[in-house]
């Protein structure tokens, strides 16, 4: 009786353990090569040490993240002087990824490679503080589950690709600290963003019209050369936080615009803007900073709580022409 129960037992986990279904590898050969080809392409450096084929788990490797099915799907190497190279051909291999961060390496350099369209589920790119050049790669547009592009401060060139007004997921693009040249792509400033980061470039012509009621909360084109009426951005409904456009050339009335009151930081200074200050700055109670410097605007200056509030230097060096000069400020 007691042998037949214990062959039935037997036979019960058997079953069960054919029935289970099979566990995931964790870090599949696939994954681990790829991994190991992208360190070789950039010299071998100690800051992936730990990137050894003796390891079997590459999750657990440094700079190396790993979803539920033990795939690579996060590669983040930042502050690392001793990376050299161009970004690896390689890395198209994980073809898992989600996250790729390559943050303050400048010994990175050479072209953003066009295999980075491989990566069909990658959400977030960050290519900072590297010594990147050439230009955008129009490809990049293929991967349309990007939802954050972050190709700051680096020797970028060229055009803005229009392809980028057609990311569907895409919410905030940070272009800052580059070389790029041309107009701002029509559709660019557009609903779908929450963060739009252009500054520092080499833009010219004027700031696409886009009047749709959005969700966006920061636009930063300041330092550019940009021309043209910018108002349109103040728009009412639009939820929106912080602009700047400051050091460009625009030329457009400031003073019947009405703010969003949801704005926190405003610089709109070196530019060709005229007019008068508008009352309704008064009501931006959680206005932060203030910059209206060395444009064209003409007094009185309203004498409102929440227009002299700011002190006097966000409206020093307006040169008025044609109407009495922006007056009427005292320090407290």
């Amino acid at each position: 009786m007691a042998s037949t129960a214990s062959f039935m037992l037997a036979v019960l986990l058997a079953v069960a353990v054919a029935a289970a279904p099979a566990r995931a590898v964790r870090c599949p050969p696939s994954d681990k090569q790829a991994l190991m080809r992208v360190k070789q392409s950039l010299g071998n450096p100690a800051t992936l040490s730990t990137w050894s084929l003796a390891s079997a788990d590459c999750c657990e490797w440094d700079h190396v993240r790993c979803d539920e099915a033990g795939r690579v799907n996060n590669v983040f190497i930042d502050g690392a002087n001793d990376v050299r190279g161009q970004i690896p051909s390689a890395v198209a291999g994980l073809t898992a990824l989600m996250s790729l961060s390559l943050f303050r390496l400048p010994g990175l350099s050479g072209p953003i490679p066009a295999c980075l369209t491989a990566l069909s589920n990658l959400q977030f790119l960050t290519i900072s503080h590297t010594n990147v050049s050439g230009v955008i790669p129009d490809s990049l547009a293929r991967i349309r589950s990007l939802d954050s592009v972050d190709l700051s401060h680096n020797s970028l060139t060229g055009p803005i690709p229009n392809s980028f007004s057609d990311l569907p997921n895409l919410r905030s693009l940070d272009l800052r600290s580059n070389k790029l040249t041309g107009c701002i792509p029509a559709g660019l400033v557009q609903g779908q963003f929450r963060s739009l980061i252009l500054s520092y470039n080499q833009l010219t012509g004027p700031i696409p019209r886009d009047d749709a009621q959005d969700e966006i909360n920061t636009v930063d084109l300041s330092h550019n050369r940009l021309t043209g009426d910018a108002s349109f951005l103040f728009a009412a409904g639009r939820p929106i936080g912080k602009v700047d456009l400051s050091w460009n050339d625009l030329d457009f009335d400031l003073s019947k615009l009405v703010f969003p009151p949801e704005l926190t930081y405003l610089d709109l200074s070196h530019n060709r803007i005229r007019g008068t200050v508008p009352r309704s700055l008064a009501a931006l109670s959680t206005l932060q900073t203030l910059d209206l410097s060395y444009n064209r605007l003409c007094g009185p200056l309203p004498r409102l709580h929440g227009v002299i509030r700011h002190g006097c230097k966000p409206y020093e060096h307006n040169q008025c022409a044609g109407g009495a000069p922006l007056g009427g400020c005292h320090q407290s």
